[in-house]
Parts: C-alpha cells; structure tokens; sequence
C-alpha cells in the first residue's frame, strides 16, 4: 500500500475514534471516564498520520513521483487498499445498538457472590413504609440474594431492560462494565407478578423483595413487580 493511502486510513481511523468521543455512543463500547482517553488517541492518530504523509511528500524528488510496489504504477492507487476504508465510513454512519437481552441470554442470571460484600446498613435507617429505594439492577441482583435479612420487607424500584426467560418469566437486566464492552457482564433479577414486556423495552419497575429462585448453579434474585413504566433508555446503558 502507498504511504499516503495508509496516513489516510490512519486519518479516517482518527476521526472515528474522535466522533465516537465527542458523542454519547463511545458509551455503548467502554466507561464514561474513558471518554478523554480516546479522544487524545484519535487525536494523535490523526496527527502522526498527516505529519507522517507530509514528511514523505516532502523526501520526493520534484517531478519524479516514486511507485510504490502495488503493481499498480501511475495507474492508481490499489483498490483493495479502499476496501480498508469501509468499516471506519460503518462506524462513523451507523448507529450500532448497545449490548441488550441478546448478550445477556448468553449468561447465567444467578448473582455471583461478592468478594466483599459492600453493606447495606443503611437501609436500617428507613422505615419499611417509606416510599421503594432506587437501586441499580446489579447492587439489587447481588444484595437480594447475599443479604436478605437487610432486602426483607423492603420495596425497590429498579431501571433497565427486559430479558425474557422460558415459560413466560422474565428479568430486569443491566449489564456491567469493568473496562468495555467485552468484559460486560449481565445482572439480571426475575419480575413477578407482571406479564413480559416485550424484549429489549427498558422499564422502571417497583415492587417487593422476593425470596430468591433457587438453581441448581445457584440463586437468582427476585423481585414481586407491583408497577411496570416503560422509559427511554438512558445515555449510557451500562452499569
């Protein structure tokens, strides 16, 4: 490939990583905090590529144009060479779909058992009747199962999309995010009492700690769904 053909690819590289974090979809691949990291990398792709293209013009003999070995002499440059630019003009158009129920069907939803369980004391601070307490799915998944004497008697309401199960049965999903999005890992607690949504609706739901299902590779945090809301998915989907 020609020298200027490769700093183009560079550029247009560059440019959709640069496009991706000065948006919000660079959220439906990595964390919020990496936001700037990948701005300066495509920043700096994009400079090394046209000060690269720049010196080698500039090394050229005036009036005698170097070929490059791509069989293709003054003729043109190699079409495959295009073919390159294809899925950087995809990314750059395409508005790619964050992970949902399809990636987290391929996971188990029983809730792993935390290396140190983070406390929930403070829920001893408010009354059983107080209005449900907001939680993320994944604090929710793990907590109801890991430290029900706390979760007992307690109304929740949690956001995030449908995931159906077999025989009607159904979860509230998020997924988690340790770097991106090929570590995601789905946290998913079974709605009671409601029928499915359809796949992939976020919602907001609320209702009351359920005792867990039991598997056979483990439990699954429950909950007995009082109201199901269908809501807009947020901005970033992760948790």
């Amino acid at each position: 490939m020609r020298r200027n053909v490769a700093g183009l690819v560079i550029v247009f590289v560059g440019a959709a990583i640069v496009q991706l974090a000065t948006s919000n979809t660079y959220l439906r691949y990595v964390k919020p905090g990496m936001r700037w990291m990948l701005l300066a990398a495509g920043l700096i792709l994009i400079a090394l590529a046209v000060f690269d293209v720049l010196a080698d013009t500039r090394k050229k003999p005036d009036g005698h144009e170097q070929h490059a070995d791509d069989g293709h002499g003054h003729h043109g440059l190699p079409r495959a060479a295009w073919l390159l630019l294809i899925p950087i003009f995809a990314l750059l158009v395409v508005d790619p779909p964050a992970l949902g129920a399809d990636a987290a069907q391929r996971q188990s939803p029983v809730a792993a058992k935390p290396a140190d369980p983070k406390s929930n004391s403070w829920l001893s601070n408010n009354s059983q009747g107080d209005a449900p307490v907001a939680l993320a799915v994944r604090d929710y998944a793990v907590w109801a199962v890991w430290e029900k004497e706390s979760m007992k008697g307690r109304a929740f309401q949690l956001t995030g999309f449908v995931t159906p199960a077999k025989n009607g049965s159904w979860y509230v999903t998020r997924i988690g995010l340790t770097c991106c999005v090929a570590d995601g890992t789905a946290f998913m607690v079974e709605a009671r009492g409601q029928a499915a949504p359809p796949k992939n609706q976020w919602v907001t739901v609320t209702g009351q700690w359920a005792e867990p299902t039991k598997r056979a590779d483990g439990d699954v945090a429950a909950l007995t769904v009082e109201t199901v809301k269908p809501v807009t998915a947020p901005a970033n989907p992760y948790e």
